[in-house]
């Protein structure tokens, strides 16, 4: 039996040749692994915009202020007549000092005198601090974070103290649950106890970078605006400068994401504090003492 000739001249297939596909399916494995490379290279490109867009956004403080006051909450607010000093933030208060002699009988941790000098990080001074009262207003990260002033004044002095931005999220978990919690913070008071167990996260309070403004009031008295960031903040934003005249409850700034205010006023004849430890108090409204 003969085999049969297979004619080359014609350019035919070799016997064992692979046969090529009429309907082009044979090309399907190198199609899908060309738009792999192609998606591959897209979500890589995507992914190092995305990356850059952020670093932007994070870097340049500017724009994310800018993002946030667009945002943030900014109330009208009523402040009221009279010889009053209002409330500098919306906050909780977390304590309520006097101070004598320059000294802070204790600012959270019981019984642990604290130069106020500490607190308020302006340095050596030429005169001493007069007796006063000190009252710290916690911020908490949902609430307004607008600050304004206390009283009719005029700005002297800015001093910024570029320490740590240490966290302050275990302090303002235990203000927000004991407000949760019924009769809690009135209770602790009636024992004799400070309304909130937050003595072992309050290093903040005396090391955390801030700001502190100080403004001499209509009695020719200072009175010391201290703002405290936390580890979140972006930046702590001053719409005054030292020379300007400010009105009570007007503007003055605000602290991006919550932190910490804290007022120091000298005492005069007639000063009377009406502001309690755990109340809520609301910038430019709420009076902290009377003169």
């Amino acid at each position: 039996m003969t085999r049969p000739e297979i004619d080359r001249s014609l350019g035919g297939p070799r016997p064992g040749a692979s046969q090529p596909d009429p309907q082009g399916e044979g090309d399907v494995p190198a199609r899908f692994a060309l738009w792999k490379r192609r998606l591959a290279w897209v979500a890589l490109i995507w992914g190092l915009v995305t990356l850059a867009g952020l670093i932007v956004l994070i870097r340049l403080s500017v724009v994310t202020d800018h993002l946030y006051h667009a945002l943030v909450k900014d109330p009208e607010r009523h402040p009221p007549a009279g010889r009053v000093i209002v409330a500098p933030a919306d906050g909780t208060v977390l304590y309520v000092r006097h101070v004598a002699g320059g000294v802070i009988p204790e600012v959270v941790k019981q019984g642990v005198a604290v130069p106020l000098v500490d607190h308020l990080k302006t340095g050596p001074s030429e005169r001493p601090f007069p007796d006063g009262w000190l009252v710290g207003i916690f911020m908490n990260t949902q609430g307004v974070h607008i600050n304004r002033v206390p009283d009719g004044a005029r700005v002297t002095r800015q001093v910024v103290f570029n320490g740590p931005h240490l966290d302050m999220t275990p302090a303002e978990r235990e203000v927000v649950l004991a407000q949760l919690l019924p009769g809690r913070v009135t209770l602790r008071k009636l024992l004799g106890r400070p309304p909130f167990e937050i003595a072992d996260h309050a290093d903040f309070i005396l090391k955390s970078a801030r700001e502190t403004l100080v403004l001499e009031d209509a009695r020719g008295l200072d009175m010391y605006l201290v703002r405290i960031a936390d580890y979140y903040v972006g930046r702590i934003l001053t719409w005054v400068k030292v020379g300007d005249r400010v009105e009570r409850g007007q503007k003055l700034g605000m602290i991006t994401w919550g932190s910490q205010t804290d007022l120091f006023f000298a005492s005069s004849p007639g000063v009377q504090v009406t502001v309690t430890e755990g109340q809520y108090v609301y910038g430019g409204e709420t009076v902290l003492a009377t003169y």
